[in-house]
């Protein structure tokens, strides 16, 4: 959970979040006029019907989409995350222990800077004991560069 903080900066193809601008985000999102807004704008970048929109993008955190900061976290609070997975974390029933750690981040940035840098650490520790190759930056996310 603690690493999701990095979708404070970057965004996300129309693919990956379809199927949450014509799902539940109505279901999630406090129906301010900022939301309201947000989501039109997210329906005419990503139209219902896939295809040629599929790589269409969004910004994960419309709020601050170039600022590193814990401003992600206050838009779960909210109900406006982009992705079902991020929103998970706050609005899933089940999820008692990231809904308070969204809370905690959200209304204190110094805890969230500070946890995102020491999980920065632990996933930079991280080794491939199978790989002659340790810490390779690929091109792709999904398939190990050739």
């Amino acid at each position: 959970m603690k690493s999701a903080g990095a979708h404070t900066i970057g965004m996300a193809r129309c693919a990956n979040f379809r199927s949450r601008i014509y799902g539940d985000f109505e279901t999630t999102s406090d129906a301010s006029p900022m939301s309201e807004t947000y989501l039109n704008s997210l329906k005419s970048t990503c139209p219902a019907a896939g295809g040629s929109g599929d790589n269409n993008i969004s910004a994960m955190d419309y709020a601050t989409p170039n600022l590193f900061d814990n401003s992600f976290y206050q838009l779960l609070l909210k109900g406006d995350g982009l992705l079902s997975s991020d929103q998970e974390l706050y609005s899933s029933m089940l999820g008692i222990e990231t809904k308070n750690l969204v809370i905690k981040y959200a209304h204190d940035s110094l805890a969230f800077f500070q946890q995102f840098a020491d999980s920065m650490v632990k996933m930079g520790n991280i080794t491939n004991p199978d790989s002659f190759v340790n810490g390779e930056v690929r091109t792709n996310c999904r398939f190990v560069n050739t």
